[in-house]
């Protein structure tokens, strides 16, 4: 057969047109003596190191309790740097029906993911609270003056409330306000409460002039919340349709002539962009966010990890293995799945690493893109062992991983904040693009479907990613819903549950850590 051959990189893939990349995996990477020579040294190097440590910690004494950090055990147990500036609150703008809770609870879901912990407030979920369900229509109207008294006392009771939070929680950086804010004078009472709390704000206008787009967002979203439950849908509409004429009475946009004083973003369509006075680190990432929002698509989207591999078999971790024979059958299995569901025509992105355009090559799809982004997790110098192997050759590692694991970094390579942040552009990707099908790793899924359903950061090293499956995500009115899809072939269990304080406090004096504080310090360590 001609073997047609493409260059990856530092990688050689050999593809045959039978069954694309062949049986045997004869991509094998192609390391240079100088290569070789530095992984040599990378590991004697490491390995001086820890036993340098070792002889030092025996000559003081444990009890003296002069302990001093090392700067190889600062180098692994790396925090995100905290994003600089006051706390804010976020207030949204515009019309019910134009995209705003979307908008919002995306926004959080973002800044939660980077490290800024946000939390949305909606006015909505108050009002039912407070006054009750099933308001009409004239309960919105500028005429009724009781219905103008309730509605901005409980807009203002929400204000309290988000302030409240971001001065009682030490950690909490974004207070989103969830609510029509219509008329300047509103704007200003907002502005004026933020101001006595030493909080910043800024105003987020969403401008939707698309009928289409208005009546599918009412009838999709609206019509399920708690305000219609048991209403008939036409006399529903009728009513939310009148609700927000009633709010077009006295709505006042935002604009560059008469709020020049303000900090705000105002989104005309889902694709034009007002931004004004925008000063703050936290508020550029955001701005950053909201131009690759497109909050009117909803795509479907499909993750699977690579199949099985040699190194999953072995318990290795890291490495550029091929598949296993099991491994070469889901990629069999996976390609008839996507034939039946009719998937074929979705764009498929893949790491460069020869597991996944391995098992990438069993799908008919013919748009396939390679992201180095979408790369496993580099796990430097533990690359290529098992965690039996780390735990016994680096107790100390193993420890200190288990006590923090979304911060730790391993030795010349990553830890999980580091590989969201190699991921942001692919989660902007995803924000702004359609249905997608996309294959790549453990790691890297965990972080990318943490995004998705808003999981914890602390949380994200412990989601479950199966090997052989496929995880459908799909979209609902202001989040999504994970749905795995199982292929019944026999793989090897690659996921570690969380350890108990316990057994790795237990570690850690083991391997000569003692605790200070809420700090573990390395005793008698090179500084």
């Amino acid at each position: 057969a001609v073997v047609s051959t493409q260059s990856t990189g530092n990688l050689r893939m050999v593809k045959s047109p039978e069954n694309g990349i062949n049986g045997d995996c004869t991509m094998k990477p192609q390391q240079s003596s100088s290569d070789q020579e530095l992984n040599n040294t990378l590991k004697a190097d490491f390995d001086a190191v820890r036993k340098l440590k070792m002889e030092m910690g025996k000559s003081r004494s444990t009890a003296s309790g002069n302990l001093q950090a090392s700067s190889l055990g600062q180098e692994r147990y790396i925090r995100p740097i905290p994003l600089e500036g006051a706390k804010q609150c976020y207030a949204m703008v515009g019309l019910p029906a134009r995209g705003k809770s979307c908008i919002a609870y995306k926004l959080a879901r973002y800044l939660n993911w980077i490290g800024a912990k946000s939390r949305v407030f909606n006015v909505g979920m108050y009002r039912r609270s407070m006054v009750g369900v099933n308001m009409s229509s004239d309960y919105y109207s500028p005429d009724n003056m009781d219905g103008v008294c309730s509605r901005t006392k409980v807009a203002l009771h929400a204000v309290d409330e988000l302030l409240s939070w971001l001065n009682e929680d030490p950690d909490a950086v974004v207070g989103i306000l969830d609510a029509t804010n219509t008329t300047r004078d509103r704007r200003r009472l907002i502005s004026e409460r933020c101001a006595k709390s030493n909080i910043q704000i800024m105003f987020i206008e969403s401008v939707l002039d698309i009928p289409e787009v208005e009546e599918r967002n009412i009838r999709e979203h609206k019509l399920r919340c708690p305000d219609y439950q048991g209403c008939d849908p036409d006399d529903a509409f009728q009513d939310f349709s009148q609700r927000i004429k009633n709010y077009k009475k006295v709505y006042q946009t935002l604009s560059l002539e008469l709020d020049r004083e303000l900090t705000f973003i105002r989104v005309s369509n889902v694709t034009q962009f007002h931004i004004n006075s925008v000063n703050s680190t936290i508020q550029s990432k955001s701005a950053y966010f909201l131009m690759n929002l497109r909050p009117h698509i909803q795509p479907t989207l499909y993750f699977t990890r690579h199949g099985e591999t040699e190194f999953n078999m072995d318990g290795k971790i890291g490495g550029d293995s091929c598949l296993s024979e099991n491994g070469r059958r889901y990629g069999e299995e996976l390609g008839r799945f996507v034939r039946e569901e009719g998937l074929s025509e979705l764009p498929v992105w893949t790491s460069l690493m020869r597991r996944t355009l391995e098992t990438g090559s069993y799908l008919p799809n013919t748009s396939v893109e390679r992201y180095k982004a979408l790369n496993e997790l580099d796990a430097g110098q533990c690359d290529g062992l098992t965690y039996q192997q780390i735990e016994t050759d680096y107790p100390e590692e193993f420890a200190l991983r288990d006590l923090d694991k979304y911060n730790y970094r391993y030795p010349r390579g990553e830890s999980y904040h580091d590989l969201c942040c190699r991921l942001e552009p692919v989660i902007m990707d995803l924000e702004k693009g359609g249905s997608v099908f996309v294959i790549c790793h453990q790691a890297v899924l965990r972080c990318i479907v943490g995004y998705l359903l808003d999981i914890p950061v602390e949380e994200i090293p412990y989601i479950k990613i199966p090997l052989h499956t496929v995880i459908k995500i799909v979209p609902t009115a202001y989040g999504c819903e994970r749905e795995d899809i199982k292929f019944g072939i026999s793989s090897a269990i690659t996921h570690r549950d969380k350890q108990s304080v316990e057994s790795i406090e237990k570690r850690l004096i083991d391997a000569g850590i003692n605790k200070v504080g809420s700090t573990y310090l390395w005793n008698g360590l090179l500084s």
